[in-house]
């Protein structure tokens, strides 16, 4: 006996209304079973971008969100669908951020949500996410508050993913250079510090003081700055005046180049930290060359082979937006191709997608991608690291550190030479 035809035959028999009801349970049921979804879909499957527009990180977060949609259905889609991006403006405000999450799980019904570039804007669609249960992914926020959510809650957080470093990982590679390359290469025991006030740097710097100073190394001088400040020099100034032979820097919110610019006018000793501006190579021309010698950690924005993908991605990136990537971007375009896999295997249905996201493994352009039980990213050989590289006097960048993969040595500010 023809078993399919006898189905379709009892089907067609039923009068429309029942006819539909059963179309309809057919249809849930093969949801709820997280059934691959079929390749002949003509309707767009919507994922939404948070960024902070007309920023350099939000702006490397939709151009590489973009570049990944634009590859995505070059390749098919998603399981046949057509990726459809639904971006919203977070104004690098927690109030943007829930407005935006919500006008994306409810007005435009995504399937998912990735992006913020700031862990207070991150920190604040937890909330939203634990109601509407979209899934979030965060590819510009590096507070431990979030992932310890996870881990307090699961059942209520376990809907929020990292693709990006954490302030533990930033404040670890921030001490191994001070500790390993300036403190025992060249002799440096005395540091300053200029940091934001913001939630991520406050999150980074007590693991960074204490490694410093159970290394040895001397805080002379410690500076906090509102993220609205324009005019640097007086706190320059005052950091010169304890005389620290290297000065450490932490700003995301802030325009870099600012006071980046005003280090080089005042001539400063030489600095290093976390400088989100600093990732694009916008920021040479926006100092005005001052940057040279300034050193920041490199987090999937520096053109070294950290897989096999990175290299021909970024200059994929370069050739089509004429500047770098920055610290965004690299992030952004392996958390669309995660959620594409992810939803290939489990659909769209939020607990089966999260179940499929935290069985992930894929190379992406800037890490081995596989998560930990509290939803970060897994970090360190094999799968994650994080770098330091330098502006040079020509306006290109090399890489100083870690010492396997730099390409050139510290170099002093040229006015020390």
């Amino acid at each position: 006996m023809n078993i399919s035809k006898t189905r379709r035959s009892a089907a067609a028999s039923r009068p429309p209304s029942a006819r539909r009801r059963w179309l309809s349970a057919c249809a849930a049921l093969a949801l709820s079973a997280g059934a691959a979804l079929p390749a002949h879909a003509a309707d767009s499957l919507k994922i939404g971008v948070i960024a902070p527009f007309n920023t350099p990180p939000g702006d490397g977060l939709i151009n590489a969100a973009r570049m990944a949609a634009e590859d995505i259905n070059a390749a098919g889609g998603i399981g046949g669908r057509k990726l459809e991006l639904v971006t919203a403006n977070d104004e690098y405000k927690p109030e943007g951020a829930v407005n935006a999450y919500k006008k994306l799980a409810l007005s435009d019904k995504v399937v998912a949500v990735i992006g913020t570039a700031s862990s207070g804007a991150a920190m604040a669609v937890l909330d939203p996410m634990t109601r509407y249960k979209v899934p979030f992914v965060s590819t510009g926020a590096a507070t431990l508050q979030l992932s310890d959510r996870v881990s307090q809650d699961y059942p209520r957080h376990k809907y929020w993913f990292r693709v990006m470093h954490t302030t533990q990982e930033m404040a670890d590679a921030l001490s191994d250079f001070a500790v390993r390359c300036l403190l025992k290469e060249k002799g440096y025991d005395r540091a300053a510090i200029l940091a934001e006030n913001a939630v991520w740097a406050k999150g980074l710097l007590p693991t960074l003081k204490k490694n410093l100073e159970q290394a040895g190394v001397r805080i002379v001088a410690d500076e906090p700055f509102d993220v609205d400040t324009k005019d640097f020099k007086p706190l320059l100034s005052k950091i010169m005046r304890a005389e620290p032979q290297y000065i450490i820097d932490l700003s995301s919110h802030v325009d870099g180049a600012i006071y980046v610019k005003q280090w080089g006018e005042l001539q400063g000793p030489p600095m290093f930290g976390v400088n989100a501006s600093g990732a694009s190579t916008r920021f040479w021309k926006d100092t005005e060359g001052r940057a040279v010698s300034h050193m920041s950690l490199m987090t999937g924005s520096q053109r070294v082979a950290i897989t096999p993908r990175t290299i021909p991605w970024y200059d994929r990136y370069v050739a089509r937006y004429k500047v770098s990537p920055d610290y965004t971007s690299g992030y952004t375009y392996d958390a669309l191709f995660l959620l594409k896999q992810a939803i290939e295997k489990g659909g769209t249905e939020p607990d089966r997608l999260v179940a499929a996201l935290e069985s992930a493994d894929l190379v992406g352009v800037v890490a081995r991608w596989a998560f930990e039980k509290n939803h970060n990213a897994r970090f360190g050989t094999g799968f994650r690291a994080i770098g330091v590289n330098q502006w040079r006097p020509d306006g290109e960048r090399s890489v100083v550190w870690p010492a396997e993969i730099r390409t050139d040595p510290v170099a002093l500010p040229p006015w020390q030479h």
